[in-house]
């Protein structure tokens, strides 16, 4: 009597062990048909290049009748090495295409995942409920210039996502420029820019000297926010920018915040887009509380105005 209560519980514990083992394998189950390879030998492949031949041919017409209204969704396990741009040119669809539907922000996110999700028409994926900074330039330019060609429920291991889905749509210039990572948001929440960059003279000596930044007017502690991601590389105090912060970012970029009244990062952080990294203040020559902010490419001063996102210019 008291044997066969033991051997049932270990029964029951051994079943579970057992499905425990199975649901990896259960989780990782394609939820949509896997492409191994980008070649001729693979079946999903050839069906995926005769969709786009399709599409590509009915666009030749330059007619609305035969318009596709349907979109079909592969699967692609990323491989070691592979790379954003090359996959795209290999399964002979856009980048942004690409980008859009598996919501990647940026080219090197790529290297974060597992999966990519590939459609059968080209075009750009909106989220209906956009959660970055690019979904929702996205979304604000494309929901008052047009209407979406179709609505398509993506299923992910995450859960369900919704798309606005804008056929033979190309990245905006802003947004290709935000996506690869050449944008930097406005670094602080409010402001005026009162002086702008080039020539102009100099408020304590009177000569007309170059200025390689812009200054934006904010009241003293007003946040300063890290306009791209990146490391910090240099904090410190000299007489002309009084407390300043140095943040090196990818391509090249650097950009400088002068003349604060508070530095909250240290050496070597790696801080995010839109965190805050100081308060604005008037150390060093300043002749009224601003913000003294550079963006500089491979050591060269460069105009921030054409590559700022939010800009709010002097009236």
């Amino acid at each position: 009597m008291l044997i066969e209560p033991t051997l049932g519980k270990t029964k029951k514990i051994l079943l579970i062990i057992e499905l425990l083992t199975l649901f990896p394998l259960i989780s990782t189950y394609p939820q949509y048909p896997r492409i191994r390879s980008f070649s001729r030998r693979d079946p999903l492949f050839v069906q995926l290049q005769e969709s786009l031949s399709q599409f590509y041919r009915w666009k030749s017409k330059r007619t609305t009748r035969g318009k596709p209204t349907h979109i079909s969704i592969y699967e692609y396990r990323i491989k070691k090495g592979d790379d954003l741009f090359v996959i795209a040119a290999k399964a002979n669809l856009p980048y942004d295409t690409i980008s859009s539907l598996n919501r990647i922000n940026n080219p090197g996110e790529i290297k974060d995942r597992k999966i990519l999700y590939i459609p059968t028409l080209p075009g750009i994926f909106v989220p209906v409920k956009p959660r970055s900074t690019l979904e929702i330039i996205m979304l604000s330019w494309r929901r008052n210039k047009r209407k979406e060609d179709l609505l398509i429920t993506l299923k992910t291991p995450k859960g369900r996502v919704k798309f606005y889905f804008y056929m033979d749509d190309r990245f905006h210039p802003i947004e290709r420029a935000y996506f690869l990572r050449i944008l930097f948001r406005f670094p602080l929440p409010k402001g005026v820019i009162s002086s702008g960059y080039g020539k102009r003279i100099n408020p304590f000596t009177g000569h007309e000297e170059f200025h390689s930044g812009i200054d934006i007017a904010a009241p003293i502690g007003t946040p300063v926010m890290a306009a791209r991601d990146g490391r910090v590389i240099y904090t410190g105090y000299n007489s002309i920018y009084g407390k300043h912060i140095i943040i090196e970012h990818s391509g090249g970029y650097e950009t400088i915040y002068g003349h604060l009244s508070e530095i909250d990062v240290r050496l070597h952080n790696y801080v995010s887009s839109g965190m805050i990294i100081g308060k604005v203040g008037m150390t060093g020559m300043a002749t009224g509380p601003h913000l003294h902010f550079e963006i500089r490419r491979k050591g060269q001063p460069t105009n921030p105005i054409p590559l700022l996102l939010g800009v709010k210019r002097k009236r």
